[in-house]
């Protein structure tokens, strides 16, 4: 067996809105050989993993799979079982799974859900050396290495507890999220409505207002300017320093760094000069600076605040060890620190307890060491400092603070300047009325971590990452901007085009991506295919972007999902047989499916835009949250009909050949649409089906009919506005059309458009794509030689797996059989020598077709014989 492709989809996608692997599997001679074939496999892999039995499969009951597993099934599917169950039992919680056949021989297509790519892969690459070591004979290993190696690769690169809290509560609220880089940062919304949150600063966070909370002398200072209690203190470099400034200020004492943070480096309580001088020896000299201030005695308390507003609470407790009379205070650290909440970091809930020089001092103060053995029932504590990040627990205490302290947090996050702001403070008992002789705000946090409020060892779990995704919007109109999706086999760069067009003078920035790039505003700033997700998100995330409008190609989908989870409007043009055969798609039913995504992820609040001319497009109307919009070539149309009846909205042409908008029972008559250019004098059908939905799209945004009249009227089917689609050209008295048509249906369309022009012959040059279906190749070659007069057959440049060759000789033969002669026919291999070709052999009057593969090329012929006329013209 053997991996061949691996895809992470992302977004969501064709099998589910989750996170999905897809890997394409070459089973090799385990093709012939199902489950229940190989000897004693099912019942060792039962054993192995007993997990397994859990497993409903399709047949929606516990132990289906393994029934499946005894009957016989393929090692793919197993597969695809095996690495949800790893991952499951690392505490990821994941469950969808689906594995489908291929065309080819032993290639199958394995999907299933993943949180995090490194231990989602790992986990594949551990179930098939499970199956191979099986398969090899082994009957009795362990599978705890490869449980431990996948919840290993998870908490190291997943979300800490913090961000994924943030994180888990956007997508809660519909509000776009993704994960920036590898660390801790996020972006929050799209477009000009984008925020960041990295931990818990956030873009509203004020710099000046880090510094000062990071460097504690300044924090105090400014908090004894507002009034608010903090412990007498004073900065110092050196050793001299610390003990003259403890002379001054008194024993008991606190040293710890004066930019430190997370409660690293801090010795408490230090009741002589004696203990200060130990506590100096002890320290590991990393930091420069330190400060010296008094100690009060009480309990630890972290108030967090957000938008100057309490959030949460917690009593903050240092970790401590119970002894049993036998082990060392080093076998005991090593025994709580296997508690599964326990990680490295901020992986986990709580934080492993250091073996640090800080502990060994603070050990050594209470005359210990690591290798004490403590008494059974002795209680000691490790660390100086209760912050969690030093292995501490908390205990939620928010509903017992007393206004008074309440306020007084409150207002020291407004003194520093901060939007959230972790506040430690210590007291005797914080349900009681503030007082100064006992009371004083330790520090005050930036980029607080909130695991203490989120996983408390006792109390109630406060949802603070709801509260500052909260703070930053407070619905989702505020965060996400306006997302057009146009998807469908033909017409979806030209309905793309034609929205942005519609959209703009709106005074809105347009981003938009379609088949030639990706475009802000105005403005290009990529070139090619641009109609997957990776362009998407260029727009989405470009901080100019008041709304997205977004061709949606099936390829990008299939590569890594949708670069969006919501919708506000899709569009569908139609369906047709294209691209099958290609990663799994194999039929025309599961390419409606892939197609249907898009009305799939519009959301209760959006528009669902639908071609009631197509009727798998038409059924798409029962699988969208969105408000359905019709529209139609035809009046007649029995949905259109229905939409006007149930007083629906509807975009339709009626007999006389004008364009109708229909609203909650009202008609209004909108364009000609002979008079829109587009529509070619309204002989192009399919142009006056793409106009249809994108009048629908931007109506549903807010432009008003008047105002889409003025800009239809604006859209020309030239290079400027409608690049590469039926650009219409008059060279010589000949007529040249260029267009992209790649496929059956797009091919017929544009032959139906060119019907009403008058010439004497048509001349055809065509290609067809290597990836498509022989069948289909060869009826590309058919409708182009029954409309043409003579066909000349190029090939395309990227060969898409084909040898050279032999997809123009496909279609030549297709053209020999129709023509009954090679006469009409002919290769011409290069893409410009066939174009040079045709208008050699073309005559005044003739109607030359150019479908190209490469836009410039076609454009740079035209240039070429236009500077030729117009020297004729002159030298005459």
């Amino acid at each position: 067996m053997k991996i061949n492709r691996v895809r992470y989809l992302k977004g969501p996608n064709y099998f589910s809105y989750k996170p999905t692997m897809w890997i394409e599997l070459d089973l090799e001679e385990y093709e012939y050989l199902p489950s229940n074939e190989i000897s004693g496999f099912p019942h060792t892999l039962e054993t192995l993993i007993p997990s397994l039995k859990t497993h409903t499969c399709s047949r929606g009951y516990e132990g289906a799979f393994i029934e499946r597993l005894h009957e016989g099934t393929w090692m793919g599917h197993i597969l695809e079982h095996i690495s949800l169950e790893l991952q499951h039992l690392a505490g990821i919680k994941v469950k969808h799974g689906k594995t489908l056949t291929s065309s080819k021989k032993g290639i199958y297509f394995v999907t299933f859900e993943y949180k995090e790519k490194k231990s989602g892969f790992y986990s594949f690459q551990a179930a098939m050396e499970i199956v191979q070591r099986i398969l090899d004979g082994e009957t009795s290993f362990s599978i705890e290495p490869y449980i431990e190696k996948t919840a290993s690769l998870y908490y190291e690169h997943k979300l800490g507890p913090s961000t994924e809290a943030i994180y888990s509560a956007a997508i809660e609220a519909k509000i776009p999220v993704e994960r920036v880089g590898t660390n801790s940062m996020l972006r929050l919304g799209t477009g000009s409505k984008q925020r960041f949150v990295q931990a818990t600063i956030t873009s509203q966070t004020s710099h000046l207002a880090v510094e000062n909370a990071c460097d504690k002398d300044a924090a105090k200072q400014i908090l004894q300017q507002a009034g608010l209690p903090v412990p007498k203190g004073e900065p110092a470099s050196s050793t001299e320093e610390i003990f003259a400034a403890a002379e001054r200020i008194g024993y008991p004492l606190v040293l710890k760094p004066l930019h430190g943070r997370q409660g690293k480096g801090v010795i408490t309580n230090i009741k002589t000069r004696e203990e200060l001088f130990n506590a100096v020896h002890c320290l590991e000299r990393l930091e420069d600076e330190y400060i010296v201030e008094r100690f009060f005695e009480g309990s630890d308390y972290r108030l967090l605040i957000i938008n100057n507003k309490l959030s949460a609470a917690s009593l903050r407790t240092a970790p401590f060890l119970i002894g049993n009379g036998k082990d060392t205070i080093e076998k005991l650290i090593e025994v709580e620190n296997q508690n599964p909440l326990r990680g490295v970091g901020h992986e986990k809930p709580l934080t492993k307890i250091p073996f640090n020089h800080t502990v060994k001092c603070f050990l050594e103060s209470q005359n210990l060491s690591f290798q004490s053995i403590l008494e059974k029932g002795q209680v000691i504590q490790v660390v100086g400092s209760a912050n969690l990040s030093t292995g501490g627990q908390a205990i939620d205490v928010t509903d017992e603070v007393h206004p008074s302290i309440k306020t007084i947090a409150e207002s020291a996050a407004t003194a520093i300047g901060l939007d959230v702001a972790g506040i430690d403070l210590i007291c005797p008992d914080i349900t009681k009325p503030f007082d100064p002789l006992t009371t004083a705000i330790l520090e005050v946090n930036a980029a607080p971590g909130i695991r203490m409020h989120l996983y408390p060892a006792k109390g109630k779990r406060r949802e603070a990452g709801k509260e500052i995704v909260n703070y930053l919007f407070t619905k989702r109109s505020e965060a996400a901007i306006p997302i057009i999706s146009v998807t469908g086999t033909n017409g979806k760069t030209t309905t793309t085009r034609l929205v942005k067009h519609l959209l703009e003078g709106s005074g809105m920035t347009v981003g938009m991506t379609n088949s030639d790039g990706v475009y802000i505003g105005a403005k290009q700033v990529d070139s090619g295919d641009c109609s997957g997700p990776i362009s998407a998100r260029k727009v989405l995330r470009n901080p100019q972007t008041d709304i997205a409008v977004l061709e949606t190609a099936r390829g990008g989908i299939l590569r890594e999902g949708l670069a969006f989870r919501y919708c506000d409007v899709g569009i569908v043009t139609n369906v047709s047989e294209d691209h099958l055969g290609l990663d799994g798609i194999e039929t025309y039913e599961q390419l409606v499916k892939l197609k249907r995504l898009i009305p799939e992820v519009v959301h209760e609040k959006g528009f669902c835009i639908l071609n009631a001319d197509d009727e798998s497009t038409v059924n798409m109307a029962t699988h969208t949250k969105g408000t359905v919009i019709y529209t139609s070539l035809n009046e007649s149309n029995p949905y259109i009909e229905k939409a006007v009846a149930e007083r629906g909205t509807a975009w339709y042409v009626n007999e006389d050949g004008c364009i109708i908008f229909h609203n909650r029972g009202t008609s209004h008559t909108f364009l000609p649409i002979r008079e829109v250019p587009i529509t070619i004098n309204g002989t192009a059908k399919h142009n006056v089906s793409n106009l249809l939905q994108a009048l629908a799209a931007a109506h549903s945004q807010g432009i008003s009919l008047e105002e889409l009249k003025e800009r239809a009227l604006t859209f020309n089917p030239d290079a400027k506005h409608s690049r590469g689609r039926f650009n219409r050209t008059r060279v010589q008295g000949k007529e040249i059309i260029i267009d992209y048509a790649h496929n059956q249906a797009g091919l017929k369309a544009i032959y139906d458009a060119v019907e009403h022009i008058e010439r004497n012959r048509t001349i055809t040059v065509i290609s067809a794509a290597g990836d498509r279906q022989d069948s289909a190749i060869r009826q590309m070659a058919r409708i182009a030689s029954a409309n043409s007069d003579h066909l000349i057959i190029k090939e395309d440049k990227d060969l898409r797996g084909r040898m050279t060759g032999e997809v123009p000789m496909l279609m030549m033969e297709e053209a020999e059989t129709y023509y009954r002669t090679s006469d009409y026919s002919t290769i011409i291999i290069d893409e410009e020598q066939a174009y040079q070709y045709a208008w050699d052999h073309s005559n005044e009057g003739d109607l030359l077709l150019f479908l190209y593969e490469s836009f410039s090329i076609a454009e740079n012929f035209i240039k070429r014989i236009q500077s030729t006329e117009l020297y004729s013209d002159a030298s005459e």
